[in-house]
């Protein structure tokens, strides 16, 4: 294995575990603000400008499916919970930021 191929690989391999890492926890903070916990919006709020954070939603949409698949439609389907919450980017976003943004 050459230098070149060893940090192309490199790189692959850490570019997909940052997105990762970084999917499970946007995909927590948001699905946390979809449930409208106060401590996660204030959280966003002082993180987050809305703008990048919608960028955000946008990105690592798939994680943020995955972990409403696992956290929310699965123990629905199992029936440890009676309601299933509706997942939708836009009421998560104006939860987060209101109607101003």
């Amino acid at each position: 294995m050459s230098n070149g191929e060893f940090f192309f690989y490199l790189f692959v391999y850490a570019s997909i575990l940052t997105y990762l890492v970084l999917g499970f926890i946007i995909a927590f903070e948001s699905l946390l603000a979809m449930y409208g916990v106060k401590s996660a919006l204030r959280w966003i709020r002082e993180w987050h400008s809305p703008s990048g954070y919608k960028t955000m939603l946008i990105i690592f949409l798939p994680m943020i499916q995955l972990g409403y698949l696992f956290l929310e439609v699965l123990p629905h389907i199992l029936g440890f919970n009676g309601e299933l919450k509706r997942f939708d980017l836009d009421r998560i976003y104006h939860k987060v930021f209101g109607e101003e943004h």
